[in-house]
């Protein structure tokens, strides 16, 4: 249950920081790289993310890009997708 838990909270913090982030970029309409911001973050040693806590992510995400209020585009929700299931399916880390 402890490494439920913790996976759960690596996730939460991951889609946290890619929204903001974007947020933040949005905001100041400010153009960025996708692939960089979703790297930047699955780096970060807070974060502390693994493969296998990208399925998480990804529902964690999903709910938000349902929700109408959220402002996500179109090709950030594409891109997004694409960069978790090239991640996963990728090279064990």
């Amino acid at each position: 249950m402890n490494e439920e838990l913790k996976s759960t909270n690596n996730a939460v913090d991951f889609v946290v920081c890619i929204s903001e982030m974007v947020a933040g970029y949005n905001e100041r309409m400010i153009s960025y790289d996708m692939d960089k911001v979703m790297d930047e973050a699955y780096e970060n040693e807070y974060i502390d993310m693994k493969k296998e806590d990208l399925g998480r992510a990804l529902d964690i995400f999903e709910e938000d890009f349902s929700d109408p209020d959220a402002g996500w585009l179109n090709w950030e929700c594409v891109e997004i997708r694409k960069w978790i299931e090239n991640k996963a399916l990728g090279s064990p880390e």
